[in-house]
This record gives C-alpha cells, structure tokens and sequence, in this order.
C-alpha cells in the first residue's frame, strides 16, 4: 500500500499586518526601560500587556505570524483578535496570558543574540535539541518550567557554556 499524505489543516495567522521594528521585550512593554528593576516586568505582567502589544511583539517574528501564538498566548482565535483590533478598544491580557507572552518575546531576543540572527533563532526554535533531552524549545517556552529550561540553555550558549 502507498503512503498518501494528509492535508493537513491551515492554520490561520495573522495577515495585514505591519512589521514592527524593535526588539520583542521592548515591543510588548511598549517602550519602557526595564533597566536593573526585575519587579518591573513582575508588574507589568500583573497589569496585564495591551493586546495591540502583543500583536506587534508577534509581527517581529513570520514563525511567530505562521505558528498558533495568537491561541498560545491569549487563548483568542485569529479572527477575534483581528476584530478586537480593528475595534479600536484597549484590551488587556491577563496576568498569566501576559507572562506567557513576555517568555516567548525574551526566548526569541534571546536566541536571536545567541545565534546571530532572527532566521537562525527561528530554525533552532522548532528544532528538537539534545541540550533539552530533545525537546522543542518552542513548546516547552509555553511552560514556566520549560521556559526556565529554555532561558538557562541560551544563557549558557551566550556566554560560553554550550557549542
């Protein structure tokens, strides 16, 4: 019998929208000088980031555009946050959505510095890697543990610790 391949489902991204330049972190806090205050970030998390933030931390990224961020992140399908957008209100993530967001924007920052560029860090984030007993690095920044795993292995990998 002959393999046939499935069609697999599309899944919806995020269309019309404009590149934002600027780094993930500094695009989701909006600009804001994180300096030396690590509580900062713990309450802007609190507060919530505003969805038009989020979405232009996503633009910075196509993997971020073609991947399901939108449902990872805010828990939305596509075309509601494309109507909670074109509405024009403020919208808040919530604290946990709004963590979440914040681990995926400073992976990314993180392994752009690590690899030398947003195309190498995108390939290496949908790879299995035996640094993370062969876990995608993408998947596991969902999880706070995972993320944390994530974090400590591009510390390393950007000063010295791994090849």
């Amino acid at each position: 019998m002959e393999d046939v391949a499935m069609p697999q489902a599309k899944v919806p991204r995020l269309t019309g929208l404009k590149k934002v330049a600027g780094k993930p972190v500094d695009l989701l806090v909006n600009g804001q000088d994180l300096g030396d205050d690590a509580m900062l970030i713990v309450r802007l998390t609190e507060e919530g980031f505003e969805l038009s933030d989020v979405v232009n931390m996503l633009s910075t990224s196509e993997m971020y555009l073609r991947e399901d961020m939108v449902k990872r992140i805010t828990g939305r399908s596509v075309r509601t946050v494309q109507r909670l957008l074109k509405e024009g209100k403020s919208i808040r993530l919530d604290s946990q959505q709004s963590v979440v967001a914040y681990q995926y924007a400073l992976v990314l920052e993180m392994a752009t510095r690590a690899f030398g560029g947003l195309s190498q860090a995108e390939i290496w984030m949908q790879k299995s890697t035996p640094y993370l007993n062969g876990y995608v690095p993408l998947e596991l920044t969902h999880h706070p543990l995972g993320f944390q795993m994530v974090e400590q292995y591009l510390c390393r990998v950007l000063y010295g610790g791994y090849p």
